[in-house]
C-alpha cells in the first residue's frame, strides 16, 4: 500500500491563539513499484516579510502556473490537488480551465479574525488525461480578504499537485499519504505529528516530503524539522535552521514564495522493521502549517483483502446452513500472500467456521473459494456474516501485512427459517369435583412467543392440515381422559405441530358450605346481627384459613368475612358479622350468604363442589310495639332540688315479659345508642328540676324509647321530739328532715321552758346544736336537760301557719 503525506508551513510572526486545525494523519497508501513528484506555484509575487525593509506590497495573484513532466516509462497512478490560503477559503477554482471543487477541506487559526484554510481534490483523470506540459490553476480568488492579513504578513495563497507514479525499474515501494491542517508558531513552539501504518523493510531510497504553506526565508528563529528525533536538511535549498523558507525541492527553485514542496533522504533515519515516523517541528517566530506529508519507503508484503461474493442462507424450514462465496486478493501489496492463509468465519461475533487459502496469491492476485457454514441455534435471525482474511479464529493472524486492518467483509441481514418454538407446552389436570370439568387450553401455552399464529385441534392430521380448530378453548370439556390436543403453530415463514395432554384426576379436595344459625330479626333501628357457621363436611382436605365470605341483600354486596381457622375434613366453624342496614333497604329484603366468595362472586379455594357454597333467606323488618305514655315522678326536695327516685316503679308499666330488658338513661342519643344507661335505677337523684329520663324496652325483635319526668316538691318538714347534743355522733342536733336548703328563708326560735327566747336561727346556721345563741340568759354552753318549746316558721306561700312544739333534750 502507498502513503503520501504533503506538508504545508506557514510561517508567521504573529502572536496569538491557535484554533480548529486538523490532526496530520493516514489518507491513502499505495503499493508497488511506486514514487511520486509534487509540482505547483505561489500566488504571491514577493515573499510577505521583509524584516528591516519597506513593507512588501500588499497584492495577491489569482492564477499560477507550473509545468509538469513525466518520463515515456512512467505511468500515473494517482494526482492530488492541495490549494490554500489565507481567509475562510475558496473551494471552487479552475485547473487548465476544468471547474474543479474541494472534495475535503482544512481550517486553522490564530485567532476568530486571522482564519487560514486548505482543499483537496483528485485531479488523476485530469493529469492522466491531459499529460505533460503546463498547468495553470486560477479563480483562486483571495483579493478581497487579503488585505487583512498583510498587516500581520500572513497573507498568502498557492497549489501543489502531488503524482504517484509507476516505474518498473523502481523497487517495491510503499508510498504513504498523511494530511490534516496542523501548525507551529510563537505561541506553540513545538508541533508533533506520528505517522502511523508504514512498514520499512529496508532503508535503501527511503525519503519523505512535504508541502507547507507560509514560510518565511527571513524567519528562521528557532526553526527545526527532526524525523525520528534526528534533525533533517537539504542545503543549501533546504538548511537545517531554515526547513520552510518558500523553495521546491523538485525543481530547486527558492521563489516558491510562503510555500514550500520539499522532499528529503531519511534512509539514516529510520531502521528495518519500523512502523511508524516521529516528525518534530519547532519555531519561536514563523507561523508554520502542515497540509500533508508524503513517505516512500521500500517495503515487500502483501496485502490480504476479502469479498463475499455470495451468501445464501438455506431456505429449509429449520436449516442451520449458510452458503458462502468469497474472493481472497492480494492487490496494492509488495509480495505475494501465501497458501494456508487463514480465513474465519463469524455470525455475528460467534466464531462458526474456518477456511484457508489454496495457492500463493502474487501481487495484484486473487483466489476464490466456498464453504458451509453452520449456524448455532443461539443466533436468531436477522445476523450478519463476518469475514477475516488472515485470522485464526480468535482476531490475530499469522502473515505480516501492509495493511492489518481491511481484512474484513460482512453481510447484513441474513435470515434462516426456524421453527416455532412451542416449547415447553404446559400439560394441564383439572380436580374431578361434582359437575363438569372445564378446561382453559390456553394455559397450556403461556409460555409460548404472542407474535405466533396458534391454532388448537383434536387430532394430529387436522393440526397438519390447519383444519377443524378448537373454537372454545377457555371453557373446553374433554372426550377422553387422558386426552391429546395438538397445537399448530406458524411463524409467518414455517409451521409446527406439536401437543400437550389435559386429563381429570381425583384429588383431595375441599367442599365448603355455609348457614345461618340465629334468627334475623331485622330492625331499622339496629345493626343486623347475624351468627353463621362454615363447614366442610364432605371434603376430602381441610378448607384454607382466610377462605372469604361475601355477604349480598338483595343482589348487592355489602360485607365481606372470613373463616379464622383450617377447617379439617367434617369439620365447621362459627362466626358473627354486623351489619349496618341502609335507610334504602326494603322492609323485606332477600339475604344471600357465599363462602369462598371475594364479593365478586368469583372464589380462591378450588373444592370438590362449587355450586353448594351459598345460604339464602328471607329478612322482614320488624318493630315492637310501643311503651305507652308514663306517668311523671314527683319526690320531696331532699334540698337543693333534688331527690332520690326509683326509676323501676315505672316497669310494669313498659312490659311485664320477663325476657326483654329495660334499661333507663338520661339522652335521648344514649338511649337510642344503648350507652351508658342509668346503673343504679332504684336510687337516682335527679341533676336538674325538672329532669326527662329516657327508658329503653329491648327484645330480639326491636327496642323503642319513651321519656317521662322528674321533679320535685316542697313537702311540709319532720320536726322530731328530741336529740341528744353529747358529741357521739348520733342524734346530736335538732334536725328537722326537708327542711335545710329546702325552705330557705325558714326562721326558727327555740323558748325555755320559763318563755325566754334562747335561739334563733335560719337555711345559713344549718340545725340547732343545743347552745343558746341569744337573750338575757345567753351563756356558751349547751343548754341543760330538759323540754324547751320551737316556732317555726317557713315563710312560704303553700305554708303560711307556723309549727310549734316541744323538743326534749337529754344527754
Amino acid at each position: 500500500m502507498k502513503k503520501l503525506l504533503l506538508l504545508f508551513l506557514t510561517i508567521f510572526t504573529f502572536c496569538g491563539i491557535q484554533m480548529n486545525a486538523q490532526d496530520v494523519e493516514i489518507f491513502q497508501q499505495f503499493n508497488g513499484r511506486y514514487d511520486y513528484v509534487a509540482f505547483g506555484n505561489t500566488l504571491n509575487i514577493v515573499e510577505n516579510t521583509n524584516p528591516g525593509g519597506p513593507d512588501p506590497p500588499c497584492n495577491i495573484l489569482t492564477s499560477s502556473s507550473a509545468p509538469f513532466a513525466l518520463q515515456p516509462d512512467q505511468t500515473i497512478i494517482s494526482a492530488s490537488l492541495y490549494w490554500a490560503g489565507s481567509g475562510a477559503g475558496d473551494f471552487q477554482v479552475l485547473l487548465n480551465g476544468t471547474p474543479i471543487t474541494a472534495e475535503r477541506t482544512f481550517a486553522d487559526s490564530l485567532s476568530e479574525e486571522l482564519v487560514y484554510f486548505a482543499a483537496y481534490a483528485d485531479v488523476t483523470d485530469l493529469i492522466t488525461n491531459t499529460g505533460n506540459g503546463m498547468y495553470t490553476l486560477s479563480d483562486l480568488d483571495l483579493t478581497d480578504v487579503i488585505a487583512a492579513y498583510c498587516g500581520n504578513t500572513t497573507n498568502f495563497g498557492g497549489w501543489a499537485i502531488n503524482v504517484i507514479y509507476e516505474d518498473a525499474s523502481l523497487p517495491l515501494n510503499q508510498v504513504s499519504v498523511f494530511d490534516g491542517l496542523e501548525s507551529v508558531s510563537a505561541v506553540n513552539n513545538n508541533l508533533s505529528i506520528p505517522l502511523q501504518n508504514v512498514n520499512v523493510l529496508d532503508v535503501d531510497g527511503a525519503k519523505i516530503g512535504f508541502l507547507s504553506w507560509e514560510g518565511d526565508m527571513s524567519l528562521n528563529n528557532n526553526e527545526t524539522l527532526l524525523v525520528n528525533g534526528n534533525l533533517i536538511s537539504n542545503p543549501p535549498l533546504n538548511p537545517s535552521d531554515n526547513a520552510f523558507n518558500g523553495t521546491n525541492s523538485f525543481t530547486g527553485s527558492g521563489t516558491q514564495y510562503n510555500m514550500d514542496i520539499d522532499f528529503y533522504s531519511i534512509e539514516n533515519n529510520i531502521s528495518p522493521g519500523d512502523t511508524s515516523v516521529q516528525i518534530n517541528l519547532t519555531s519561536s517566530q514563523d507561523f508554520v502549517m502542515i497540509n500533508n506529508v508524503i513517505t516512500v519507503l521500500n517495503s515487500q508484503l502483501p496485502d490480504a483483502t476479502i469479498s463475499l461474493d455470495t451468501v445464501v442462507a438455506d431456505a429449509t424450514c429449520g436449516a442451520r446452513d449458510v452458503n458462502v462465496q468469497y474472493t481472497v486478493y492480494n492487490e496494492n501489496s509488495t509480495d505475494f500472500l501465501p497458501a494456508n492463509t487463514p480465513i474465519s468465519f463469524y455470525a455475528n461475533s460467534t466464531y462458526v467456521g474456518q477456511s484457508e487459502t489454496i495457492n500463493d496469491i502474487p501481487i495484484g492476485g486473487n483466489e476464490g473459494g466456498t464453504t458451509t457454514l453452520t449456524i448455532p441455534a443461539a443466533i436468531t435471525s436477522p445476523f450478519s456474516i463476518t469475514a477475516i482474511v488472515d485470522d485464526i479464529g480468535n482476531g490475530t493472524g499469522i502473515v505480516p501485512e501492509i495493511n492489518e486492518d481491511n481484512n474484513e467483509a460482512e453481510v447484513l441481514d441474513l435470515i434462516l427459517l426456524d421453527f416455532p418454538n412451542l416449547n415447553p407446552l404446559l400439560d394441564l389436570d383439572e380436580c374431578d369435583a361434582v359437575g363438569i370439568e372445564y378446561f382453559n387450553l390456553n394455559e397450556a401455552l403461556v409460555n409460548i412467543d404472542d407474535d405466533l399464529i396458534i391454532s388448537l385441534h383434536l387430532n394430529e392430521v387436522d393440526a397438519n392440515a390447519n383444519t377443524n380448530p378448537i373454537v372454545t378453548t377457555f371453557n373446553f370439556v374433554n372426550t377422553e381422559n387422558p386426552q391429546e390436543i395438538f397445537v399448530r403453530a406458524d411463524n409467518g415463514d414455517c409451521q409446527l405441530v406439536d401437543s400437550f395432554m389435559i386429563e381429570v384426576i381425583i384429588c383431595p379436595l375441599p367442599d365448603a358450605t355455609v348457614s345461618i344459625d340465629n334468627n334475623l330479626n331485622a330492625c331499622r333501628r339496629r345493626d343486623l346481627t347475624i351468627e353463621y357457621t362454615v363447614y366442610n363436611t364432605l371434603g376430602t382436605a381441610s378448607l384454607p384459613a382466610n377462605t372469604p365470605i361475601a355477604f349480598y341483600i338483595s343482589g348487592q354486596y355489602i360485607a365481606q368475612a372470613f373463616t379464622q381457622g383450617i377447617i379439617p375434613i367434617g369439620g365447621s366453624e362459627t362466626g358473627t358479622i354486623e351489619i349496618a342496614l341502609s335507610e334504602n333497604v326494603a322492609d323485606t329484603f332477600t339475604l344471600i350468604v357465599i363462602v369462598d366468595d371475594t364479593g365478586t362472586q368469583t372464589g380462591i379455594v378450588e373444592e370438590l363442589d362449587e355450586t353448594n357454597n351459598q345460604f339464602t333467606t328471607t329478612v322482614v323488618f320488624e318493630d315492637i310495639p310501643s311503651i305507652g305514655l308514663l306517668p311523671d315522678l314527683n319526690e320531696c326536695d331532699e334540698g337543693f332540688n333534688r331527690a332520690t327516685f326509683d326509676l323501676t316503679v315505672q316497669d310494669d308499666l313498659i312490659s311485664t315479659n320477663p325476657f326483654d330488658t329495660i334499661t333507663y338513661y338520661t339522652s335521648a342519643v344514649n338511649a337510642f345508642d344503648e350507652f351508658n344507661p342509668i346503673s343504679d335505677p332504684e336510687n337516682f337523684i335527679n341533676t336538674m328540676d325538672p329532669q326527662a329520663i329516657f327508658v329503653r324496652l329491648e327484645n330480639e325483635i326491636c327496642f323503642t324509647t319513651t321519656s317521662f319526668i322528674l321533679t320535685t316538691e316542697n313537702c311540709p318538714p319532720f320536726i322530731p321530739q328530741g336529740f341528744s347534743p353529747n358529741g357521739d355522733g348520733i342524734n346530736d342536733e335538732f334536725e328537722i328532715s326537708g327542711l335545710l336548703n329546702v325552705f330557705e328563708n325558714f326562721e326558727l326560735q327555740i323558748f325555755s321552758r320559763e318563755g325566754n327566747l334562747i335561739y334563733t336561727g335560719g337555711n345559713d346556721l344549718g340545725f340547732w346544736d343545743g347552745f343558746p345563741n341569744t337573750g338575757l340568759l345567753y351563756t356558751d354552753k349547751i343548754v341543760p336537760v330538759g323540754t324547751y318549746y320551737y316556732v317555726l316558721v317557713l315563710n312560704d306561700s303553700n305554708f303560711k301557719e307556723a309549727f310549734t312544739g316541744f323538743v326534749y333534750i337529754n344527754y
